[in-house]
């Protein structure tokens, strides 16, 4: 009778142990499986990374107000992203031109989509102000060319001055603004901005 109980004891503890090696298995597997599934990438764009952007959406001084939208391109892809990504964003600052005061007009940067996703990158640019030589450079000035041919039209009678008046008026631009209603700033698709990221973002590859 002893031995049986013997046998049957000595049963169970090979059943119990059976039965724990079988559940470490399991759970080992288990953990493979989703290491293998879980294989998603990521890179960090730390705060303070220069992103140029090729803007898509017309803008003026005149027209937008605080909050209106605007989206372009990334033109100096990165790893994570992509130079053709899809930027948004939107009007931060507006100042529309009057007499004797510039325009300015300021954007903010927002997003930026990836391969169908989107991330929340918080960016900031320069302000872009009439008269000053970024707008001129970046041909954001409406009006103070314009109004420089005519002058030089008017002055020679000739479309030679025409020429000539339109070079003078972008470089005195400033002096034009104070003493009329001032020139808008318009910024065309296809104007390039840089924007400077505020805080890091995890992006998948």
């Amino acid at each position: 009778m002893r031995h049986a109980h013997f046998i049957a004891g000595i049963a169970l503890v090979a059943a119990t142990v059976l039965s724990g090696c079988r559940s470490e298995q399991q759970v080992a597997q288990n953990d493979t499986a989703n290491s293998n599934t879980n294989t998603d990438h990521y890179v960090t764009l730390p705060s303070g990374t220069s992103i140029e952007v090729t803007l898509g959406t017309a803008l003026s001084s005149e027209t937008a107000s605080a909050g209106t939208a605007w989206s372009g391109t990334v033109l100096n892809g990165r790893e994570g992203i992509p130079t053709g990504s899809s930027v948004s964003g939107t009007v931060t600052s507006v100042k529309p031109a009057k007499k004797g005061d510039r325009a300015m007009l300021d954007l903010g940067m927002s997003a930026i989509t990836v391969d169908g996703h989107r991330y929340a990158v918080q960016g900031s640019t320069e302000a872009i102000i009439a008269g000053s030589t970024r707008a001129r450079n970046l041909g954001a000035i409406a009006g103070s060319a314009a109004a420089g041919a005519l002058i030089g039209q008017a002055v020679s009678g000739s479309t030679k001055g025409t020429v000539t008046g339109a070079v003078v008026g972008g470089g005195v631009a400033t002096g034009v603004v104070a003493t009329s209603d001032g020139y808008q700033v318009v910024l065309k698709p296809g104007s390039t901005l840089t924007f400077t990221t505020s805080q890091s973002v995890a992006v998948r590859l």
